[in-house]
C-alpha cells in the first residue's frame, strides 16, 4: 500500500511555498493534545524546503516542550499542517491574527 503524501506547496498572499514538514523524534508520552475545540491561534515561522522560514497565522493542536503542530489554510483554503520548533510559535497580539478557520 502507498502512502497518502501529505501536501506540502502552499501560497499566502500570492507567493507559493514548500514546508520543509521536520519530523522530530517525539515520544508519545511526551506529545500532548489542546482540548478539542479549544485550540489556541498562533503565529509561527514555519520551515521553508529550501530553508528560510515564512510567518504562518493558524492553530496549534499538539505540543511538547520543543515542538508544536499547527495547522492553517493557504489562500485557496488548503489545510495544512506541520512540527514548528516551539521556540517559532507564539500567540498573536490583540487584532493581529489572519488566519483562517480550520476544520478539525
Amino acid at each position: 500500500m502507498a502512502r497518502i503524501e501529505k501536501r506540502k506547496k502552499f501560497q499566502l498572499d500570492g507567493t507559493a511555498y514548500e514546508h520543509a514538514d521536520p519530523e522530530p523524534p517525539l515520544p508519545a508520552e511526551s506529545v500532548r493534545r489542546f482540548k478539542a475545540g479549544e485550540e489556541p491561534k498562533v503565529i509561527a515561522q514555519v520551515p521553508l524546503a529550501g530553508g528560510g522560514a515564512v510567518e504562518v497565522h493558524g492553530y496549534a493542536t499538539h505540543y511538547t516542550r520543543d515542538w508544536v503542530s499547527m495547522v492553517w489554510n493557504d489562500d485557496e483554503f488548503h489545510q495544512f499542517d506541520c512540527w514548528t520548533p516551539a521556540a517559532d510559535v507564539r500567540r498573536p497580539g490583540e487584532g493581529e491574527w489572519r488566519g483562517w478557520f480550520v476544520a478539525f
